[in-house]
């Protein structure tokens, strides 16, 4: 996986279930992004999402994220290799 050392900032999130579909994602991800472009050296901020989870997706493109493709067995998640889609920082 690409590093903070390469320009590459890769960010995660999560939310409760009892929190979810409130906007609260998207308004985390909107300032932790924001913050994120202030961290020296910083050329791109990624977002790595299981295709399944369409609230994270959803969430990703409010607050601005495109989708660049699929990324077939990308993630190790509980020693399965998952696909995950790839969202960048405009």
């Amino acid at each position: 996986m690409r590093k903070l050392s390469e320009g590459i900032g890769i960010l995660g999130y999560s939310i409760s279930p009892q929190r979810r579909r409130r906007g609260y994602a998207t308004d985390a991800l909107k300032a932790i992004t924001e913050f994120a472009w202030t961290v020296p050296g910083i050329e791109r901020i990624e977002l790595y999402i299981e295709p399944w989870n369409r609230g994270s997706r959803r969430a990703a493109e409010k607050a601005g994220y495109r989708c660049e493709g699929l990324l077939p067995a990308h993630h190790e998640i509980g020693g399965v290799l998952k696909d995950m889609l790839r969202y960048v920082s405009p």
